[in-house]
């Protein structure tokens, strides 16, 4: 019977967050009441605090959530990529696609905008870091197979990371086709240096 009720519980709360969800990409973080987040759930405060303490604790289980779907949504398109070029390629692909996430300007205004502690930094750094693995493996298997050059995996998906990171903030003033265009470019620039010839 504990162990039901822990499922029901956990249910509750991703229920509770992806019902608060569209919410947040509306009227973003600071405007979303507790208020807004008891009517969008039809909960009330005691309940919706019984889950989080706070707004912010379900904000970053919501971003915990989305990320989480960003990496299988990547894991269900990986099977169709057979090199780790290839693959580095679609994951740029992926990171353009993501960028019309209604979520994305929330999250960019809670973390922008918050006075964080070291926990709530630690945290938000965890979820940053969760695609890395990732990088890092199909970067991994790209020098074992001798598609990429010998060189430091981790550091390699450092630079990946930057590349996709950085080429975002192109979100606010170019249109997707162009900006598809641009992360390809820079795969083909970063990979010029590292692809085996």
């Amino acid at each position: 019977m504990e162990v039901k009720r822990r499922k029901d519980v956990a249910q509750i709360k991703k229920d509770i967050a992806r019902n608060t969800k569209e919410l947040f990409a509306q009227k973003g973080y600071g405007a979303t009441s507790m208020e807004d987040i008891c009517t969008i759930n039809n909960r009330s405060k005691g309940s919706i605090y019984y889950h989080f303490k706070s707004k912010e604790e379900l904000f970053m289980y919501l971003i915990k959530l989305n990320n989480e779907d960003w990496m299988d949504a990547w894991l269900d398109k990986e099977a169709q990529y057979e090199t780790a070029i290839d693959k580095l390629y679609g994951l740029a692909d992926h990171y353009v696609d993501d960028l019309e996430n209604p979520l994305n300007h929330a999250i960019n205004e809670f973390v922008s905008g918050q006075v964080v502690s070291q926990t709530m930094l630690d945290e938000m750094l965890s979820l940053i870091r969760i695609p890395y693995a990732t990088y890092e493996r199909i970067i991994s298997k790209g020098i074992e197979d001798g598609e990429l050059k010998s060189g430091n995996p981790q550091d390699l998906m450092h630079i990946v990371n930057g590349l996709f990171s950085g080429l975002s903030t192109l979100y606010y003033e170019k249109d997707v086709a162009d900006i598809r265009r641009i992360y390809h470019m820079g795969m083909t620039s970063l990979l010029a240096g590292i692809q085996q010839r």
